[in-house]
């Protein structure tokens, strides 16, 4: 093509022209010129041809159209950004122009009669005064007129820009959307990036999506719309209703494209840099667990204090962690054996770890034999001192209460003893309680002596302990009756009696409390008759209690079987224990043996999640880790069938690129293994920055998207 300046006119000329002769080029200049109207130029200025120009005509022979001012460069970027404006003030660009065009503060002047009509009328309404006074600055006769003329023009040059530079105005309407969606979703207006931010489902964010645009699809087709406020009220409404649509649709479609792209490149970029995908999935975890880095750092940290270093970053997650090192155990990846290996040496401490537990928490490192032991020659120790002063200041003793209170049973008294009424025998009480007479009394005589009558004392105790041991309550009763007497004849004998025998039964009360927790253990005792009754034991009488508890529980753990599917914490986590633990736990320990077998029931839990269960999944992991070379692809090569080969070979790409890549896989095994505090905070917080800096993305993404959606529909209303 080539332009011609041919009296003032731009006129194109198609190839050809070069191609003519010089006679026949001046002849078709003359016939131009003469059907432009001019008069002939004699010959072509060749200064005037400029090779390689095309102008508005191309295609034609003759323009007589003077070339749009506007398609130049300066024109197309005006075009751009109308179109952004157009957008971003919601269709009011061309009115905001036009104001300002016909002076931004100016108003058409009201005539006279207007300041005396309304609230003006009045002949001495100062109202009408002031009006006039306010609106004198900004009054203009013309103002209506030179706004109209302005809005056309606008209107006009959008128009022109719409047939002629589409592209440009089309570009810059969306460029206008993505700012607009983005200063929306930046600012926190975005009611869907604001759903999408707060983790909402994507229904939630649907329902926000369809309320903003709604309100977008609204705005734009009131501002584009023309004519009078009805019109535009129509037109808004009509926006709105499609913008309500689209605006629900748009976070699916949001999601969906997402989806598509990472499905695409995910293959490829995680093996390129597998740590976004790693701290990506690992982000994920803890916000489906609902902690934070800080939370399982902390966790960590506590576990370690309490003696249980082998609690990991799963551990801690919990139920989402524990699913996710579920794929790392059953994937092939170079973690796999490590992580299955640290799950169970972890395992096999388990015992260990819960024997510790129950012996601190409860302050009973030794067992209930060897604390009744020793409590039992502690007292035995004491007594003999504290009975030998006794002794010592003893005088005669007085028997006749005790004679007294053993004949209430073997009435009329010693005559009947003596000389019995018939040949029926004594009952096992009449005998026991006959025994004890005839060890003070010979019928004649009563004991006098401090220390006979103390061995006497000795022989009841033992008595009474055998027939409570086989029993025999009535018995054990009447005895103890009779035990009381002697020991307040013995303490009117010798004023140190009393409180050698008071600490005597003291300690043996404390000894008694170790039975009493033993059989508080069992699974046949009430927590709450267990707790009423500890709770009103003397703080002595509480730490034999808390050895005689601990003891079965430490040998249950310990009588378990070893092997790692044995949960040892299970039995420990039942209601009866969690309020038995916290109750008889030594001052200061009931919140941290809770923990402690909290921990090691949830570290039981990693590992069943993670390995227990059907060995299918294992044995398929196993058997893609060998099939990693697939010698089918290289037998159809060799043979000759190319196709086969490269059907097998695409097929075996299609499936490398399923899931995750081992590499990313190996990164949130060590990753979830990970049992150092420091180490897992820094990881995690990394991991949260990526999942929180995604969903900033994806609520940007979702936000202009719906502005994008929902703009369009408003001016479509507006035009129709």
């Amino acid at each position: 093509m080539t332009v011609l300046n041919i009296a003032g006119h731009r006129v194109t000329v198609d190839d050809s022209f070069q191609q003519l002769s010089p006679d026949e080029q001046n002849a078709t200049v003359a016939e131009i010129a003469k059907t432009l109207g001019s008069q002939p130029a004699p010959q072509p200025d060749n200064s005037s041809v400029v090779p390689g120009k095309t102008d508005t005509g191309v295609g034609r022979l003759i323009s007589g159209q003077p070339a749009d001012p506007r398609d130049s460069i300066a024109g197309r970027v005006d075009a751009f950004g109308r179109g952004v404006a157009d957008t971003l003030s919601f269709g009011l660009a061309d009115e905001i122009a036009a104001q300002a065009k016909s002076g931004p503060l100016s108003v058409q002047r009201p005539p006279d009669e207007y300041y005396n009509s309304g609230i003006y009328a009045g002949e001495y309404n100062p109202l009408g005064a002031v009006a006039r006074f306010l609106n004198a600055p900004f009054a203009s006769d013309t103002k209506d007129a030179d706004y109209n003329k302005a809005l056309a023009d606008e209107r006009a040059v959008n128009a022109s820009d719409e047939q002629n530079r589409g592209g440009y105005r089309l570009a810059g309407q969306i460029t206008g959307g993505v700012a607009g969606g983005a200063g929306l979703a930046k600012s926190g207006l975005s009611l869907t990036a604001n759903a999408v931010n707060r983790g909402a489902s994507l229904g939630r964010v649907a329902a926000a999506g369809a309320g903003e645009g709604a309100i977008l699809g609204g705005a734009q087709g009131f501002g584009s719309g023309e004519g009078g406020f009805l019109n535009r009220l129509q037109s808004g409404a009509a926006g709105g209703a499609i913008g309500l649509a689209a605006g629900a649709a748009a976070p699916y479609v949001a999601a969906g494209a997402g989806s598509f792209l990472r499905s695409l490149l995910a293959p490829i970029t995680s093996r390129l840099n597998p740590a976004p995908a790693a701290n990506r999935a690992l982000g994920t975890a803890m916000q489906r667990a609902g902690v934070t880095a800080d939370d399982v750092a902390n966790s960590i940290q506590s576990a370690i204090n309490d003696g249980q270093q082998g609690y990991a970053v799963a551990d801690a997650i919990g139920n989402a962690g524990q699913r996710m090192l579920s794929s790392v155990a059953r994937t092939p990846n170079d973690a796999r054996q490590e992580v299955v290996n640290q799950l169970l040496t972890r395992q096999a401490g388990q015992g260990e770890r819960l024997s510790n537990a129950i012996a601190e928490g409860f302050a009973a490192p030794d067992t209930a034999a060897q604390r009744a032991a020793t409590l039992t020659g502690a007292r035995d120790a004491e007594a003999n001192q504290l009975y030998g002063a006794a002794r010592r200041d003893a005088g005669a003793v007085n028997v006749s209460p005790v004679l007294d209170t053993i004949d209430q049973t073997l009435s009329p008294g010693v005559n009947q003893v003596v000389n019995p009424r018939d040949n029926i025998g004594y009952d096992t009480i009449e005998g026991a309680l006959a025994r004890v007479r005839n060890m003070l009394s010979d019928g004649n005589s009563q004991v006098t002596d401090f220390n006979t009558l103390f061995r006497a004392k000795m022989d009841v105790d033992d008595m009474i302990q055998r027939a409570t041991n086989q029993g025999a309550n009535w018995r054990a009763n009447a005895l103890g009756q009779v035990q009381r007497e002697i020991n307040n004849a013995l303490a009117a004998a010798s004023p140190s009696y009393r409180q050698a025998a008071a600490n005597y039964a003291e300690r043996s009360g404390v000894i008694d409390a170790v039975d009493a927790g033993t059989a508080a253990a069992s699974g046949r005792t009430r927590a709450a008759d267990n707790i009423g009754g500890f709770n009103v034991m003397t703080p002595d009488q509480q730490q034999a209690f808390r050895a005689g508890y601990a003891d079965p529980l430490v040998t249950r753990v310990e009588a378990a079987a070893s092997s790692p599917t044995t949960n040892k914490a299970r039995m420990l986590v039942t209601p009866k224990y969690e309020s038995e633990f916290q109750a008889f736990a030594a001052p200061g320990m009931g919140d941290q043996l809770g923990n402690r077998v909290a921990r090691e029931q949830r570290m039981f839990e990693t590992m069943n999640q993670a390995i227990g269960g059907s060995r299918t999944a294992d044995n398929l992991a196993d058997m893609s880790d060998i099939a990693n070379f697939d010698p089918a692809v290289l037998t159809n090569l060799f043979s000759g069938n190319l196709k086969t080969a490269a059907v097998q070979a695409a097929v075996r790409v299609l499936n490398e690129g399923k899931g995750m890549p081992p590499r990313v896989i190996d990164r949130i095994g060590r990753g979830l293994m990970e049992t150092d505090p420091q180490a897992a905070q820094n990881l995690l917080t990394v991991a949260s920055s990526k999942v929180t800096s995604d969903t900033a993305k994806r609520g940007l993404a979702t936000a202009i998207l719906n502005n994008l959606v929902s703009a369009a529909p408003g001016r479509i209303a507006a035009s129709n």
